[in-house]
This record gives structure tokens, C-alpha cells and sequence, in this order.
């Protein structure tokens, strides 16, 4: 057995950084811009679910003699929740969690359609 097969399992299940071979080891700077990018992400999500529960507690209670400015908050809120979902749906939804997902459909599936076409000449064609 190689004992570097080891050890880059060890570091692979322990999660270390710069484990993947076909991923150069990140910097500290790199670290850091991707630290400060989460803490962004993390602000605008908790400032969503903010606007999120101050709309419902609008929606909630709502006085009738202030219903126009209630109902211009309320809309307000509304394009701001809307917006936060729309941002929401974009990350989950991205290029780069699917890239490797959608090539490895285009590469298998094109070998499947190519080996169909071989077994069918050979059985057809023959």
C-alpha cells in the first residue's frame, strides 16, 4: 500500500483545506475575502428574515385608521421579501453547483447514446 493513500484519505475525511489534488491550496487572503463574503451573506440574510417577520407582524395587526401608510409598508416589505427570495433561489440555484452535475450528464449520457448506437449495429446491422 502507498502510505501517501493514507494520509490523503485521512486529510479528505477530516475536511482539511487544500486536500483535493485538483484543487490548489487556498491562501490566507483567499480565506479571507470567502470569510468576509459569508458575513455578508450572512447580514443580508438575516436582514431578510427581519423584513420577513416585521411584514407578518404588519399583516398580522394592521390598525384600520392608519391603513394607507400600513398598506404602503406592508407593500414596501412585500418587494423587499420578494427581492430576498428572488436572491435566495439565485445562490441555491447557480452555474457552479451544477456545472460538475451537468457534465457529467453530457459525458455519460453521450457514451450511453453511443454505445446504444454500437449495440444496435451489431445487431441490426449484422
Amino acid at each position: 500500500m502507498n502510505p501517501g493513500h493514507w494520509q490523503k484519505r485521512y486529510q479528505s475525511q477530516r475536511g482539511a483545506v487544500g486536500s483535493d489534488p485538483q484543487q490548489p491550496p487556498l491562501s490566507l487572503a483567499e480565506l479571507l475575502r470567502q470569510l468576509e463574503e459569508l458575513a455578508q451573506r450572512l447580514a443580508r440574510l438575516q436582514a431578510g428574515i427581519a423584513n420577513l417577520i416585521q411584514l407578518q407582524q404588519l399583516e398580522a395587526s394592521a390598525p384600520a385608521a392608519d391603513a394607507q401608510a400600513a398598506a404602503q409598508e406592508v407593500l414596501r416589505l412585500q418587494e423587499a421579501a420578494d427581492s430576498f427570495e428572488l436572491e435566495l433561489a439565485q445562490r441555491v440555484v447557480s452555474w457552479e453547483h451544477l456545472q460538475e452535475t451537468f457534465w457529467q450528464a453530457v459525458r455519460f449520457g453521450g457514451l450511453g447514446l453511443l454505445v446504444g448506437w454500437f449495440l444496435a449495429w451489431l445487431v441490426y446491422g449484422l
